[in-house]
């Protein structure tokens, strides 16, 4: 059998010495010190349409990233709750990239079907303001760690205009 030559040998053995310290540097850093999480806070909420048949809402958001990479949102998973009774879910399945450390506004249009509010209806009649809660989770694709949940909740009023006379 013949013996590795002494060039091989010097070169495993600084492969296993490199490869000890990534892992021995990686495990003491911990994920905290290499990702933080962004931030996500509601800034505002509209009616921005109204009609006979439905209500457009506009959701806007801040989104910050501390981080020193860019990072993507690939979705918003929210529900919609009106006067504590739930209106609606759904998922926004928009890509916006969130500079690194940096902001930007995100925007979750939904709309509010009539037929939709049955149970909702009778508590929106005769106010001109409603009470709202909405719950979202912001959905990151980060570099090694995959698939990143920010969870959102926050609760406000709508101003409801005057619905049209014709």
């Amino acid at each position: 059998m013949e013996q590795p030559t002494r060039p091989v040998v010097l070169m495993g053995a600084c492969l296993v010495f490199w490869g000890a310290l990534a892992l021995a540097g990686c495990s003491g850093l911990g994920l905290g010190r290499v990702f933080e999480q962004p931030r996500v806070a509601l800034q505002d909420a509209q009616v921005v349409a109204l009609d006979l048949e439905r209500a457009d809402l506009r959701f806007g958001f801040q989104v910050e990233n501390p981080n020193g990479v860019a990072l993507p949102l690939s979705g918003i998973r929210y529900e919609l709750l009106v006067n504590g009774g739930r209106l609606l879910e759904g998922t926004e399945d928009r890509r916006v990239d969130i500079a690194a450390r940096g902001a930007s506004r995100v925007e979750l249009p939904v709309s509010v079907r009539y037929t939709d509010l049955a149970d909702a209806w009778r508590s929106l009649r005769g106010r001109d303001r409603s009470g709202y809660e909405i719950r979202a989770d912001f959905l990151f694709d980060v570099p090694l760690l995959g698939q990143v949940r920010v969870p959102v909740k926050e609760q406000g009023s709508l101003a409801w205009p005057s619905l049209p006379s014709r």
